[in-house]
């Protein structure tokens, strides 16, 4: 039931009613104090508990992911615009484009941390050490990808891409203990579809660069989950090399 009730808030709440700029960071804002006494009423410490601790080293990790997401989606529409899958017309000016990059920022930042405190931090915070790891791990990619039936819509191609990416952010978190490295991310990848193809919710609005979709289907774009499970292959390999990562005890 908590579950259902910081979720549905998060992801219903902009289906219904359209919100601009201010409106939009009051509900994120209000989000956190809703997360809150739904975990202190199933019997949590607060978003403490979710994940969201402000540990030794956080901004280290947060930075970390941010790199990762950004590095790979950003090979991915490199590749995509090589291949004349989409062509890049121009670049929003300024003020338009000083404005839309400190939206893109703060607002892929808050929606990628709540998406993040919903689908991975409430189920390992509730799950984590009553049913085995891999288990734990199926679950919330499930979850991550039927959440992202709101944004994206339903087929499996998606589907399989949303399952192998929930799962390199649930590893992460499992790895480290706390929800920056996974959020950082998350956030990494939102911010590069935010510049090639707009802030999701905003319905005709383009990204920081103007782009056009090239003629016929992209093998890139059908293939997608090839970069899903490149940075899971990732993930997995920066939690066992000999660069530490800064965890939870």
């Amino acid at each position: 039931m908590g579950f259902l009730i910081i979720d549905l808030y998060f992801n219903l709440i902009p289906h219904f009613i359209p919100l601009g700029t201010v409106p939009w960071l009051l509900y994120a804002a209000f989000f956190f104090v809703l997360a809150r006494h739904v975990a202190r009423l199933t019997g949590l410490n607060g978003i403490r508990d979710l994940g969201m601790k402000a540990h030794y080293g956080w901004k280290r990790n947060l930075r970390i992911g941010f790199v990762y997401g950004t590095v790979i989606w950003a090979t991915m529409y490199m590749l995509l615009w090589i291949f004349g899958n989409i062509r890049v017309t121009g670049v929003k000016v300024a003020p338009e484009s000083v404005i839309f990059l400190i939206e893109a920022l703060a607002g892929m930042f808050l929606g990628s941390l709540i998406n993040d405190l919903i689908v991975r931090g409430y189920v390992f915070a509730h799950l984590k050490d009553k049913i085995p790891s891999l288990l734990l791990l199926l679950l919330s990619a499930m979850i991550y990808a039927v959440d992202d039936v709101w944004l994206a819509g339903f087929n499996v191609q998606n589907t399989v891409f949303s399952m192998i990416l929930g799962l390199s952010l649930g590893y992460t978190l499992l790895k480290t203990g706390s929800i920056w490295m996974s959020t950082g991310i998350h956030w990494g990848q939102n911010v590069m579809y935010g510049f090639v193809y707009g802030i999701p919710g905003r319905e005709g609005e383009r990204g920081l660069l103007l782009t056009e979709q090239g003629p016929g289907n992209s093998f890139i774009l059908n293939n997608a989950h090839i970069f899903a499970a490149l940075m899971l292959l990732l993930v997995v390999f920066f939690t066992y090399s000999r660069f530490r990562i800064n965890t939870v005890n």
